[in-house]
């Protein structure tokens, strides 16, 4: 399978749209949403396709849609950097090496501070998380704090890109 990376183009906002109506359904035993009047979750995506502070991202296997990722300021744990707004990966394509070679391409392309959270419940993208940057970042290259004030509440993960010590080489990012 060829694995590749880029940012959204206009083209592309259609199928981030529908990746994540998708997303959302998957979430929706934890993550409280309602339909709106067209029977469509939603998701605001006007300041993604500016691409100035807020990136979409896209992943093809075979050049096919099979992964999209939003990346907006940091603002949970840290005052600057990125946070890892959305991450979803289809099922078909999940636990074949695409989730984490995508989440390498992302975060190599904004270089500095980086916060990564998920919702309490969701203990699959914790785990996926916690083993995407350990390899990505290396021993003790990321701290996790439980956010439980504030608007968002979660698991957090902080890093800074590059990291400061070696990481896992096998694992480090590569554009396609």
């Amino acid at each position: 399978m060829q694995i590749q990376h880029r940012l959204a183009r206009a083209g592309d906002f259609a199928a981030v749209a529908q990746m994540l109506e998708l997303y959302q359904h998957e979430l929706s035993d934890i993550w409280d949403q309602d339909l709106d009047a067209e029977g469509r979750y939603g998701y605001a995506l006007d300041r993604h396709r500016r691409a100035e502070h807020w990136f979409a991202h896209v992943g093809l296997a075979d050049g096919r849609y099979a992964a999209c990722a939003l990346v907006s300021p940091a603002a949970v744990t840290r005052r600057s950097g990125c946070w890892m707004e959305q991450f979803f990966v289809l099922k078909k394509y999940r636990r074949l090496g695409l989730g984490a070679a995508l989440a390498g391409q992302v975060i190599a392309s904004h270089p500095g501070p980086w916060e990564i959270g998920q919702m309490p419940r969701n203990l699959p993208a914790q785990a996926f998380w916690r083993r995407t940057l350990g390899r990505l970042c290396g021993a003790g290259g990321f701290a996790e704090t439980q956010v439980t004030q504030g608007a968002w509440k979660g698991v957090v993960q902080a890093f800074d890109w590059p990291p400061a010590g070696p990481p896992d080489n096998a694992a480090m990012p590569t554009r396609a």
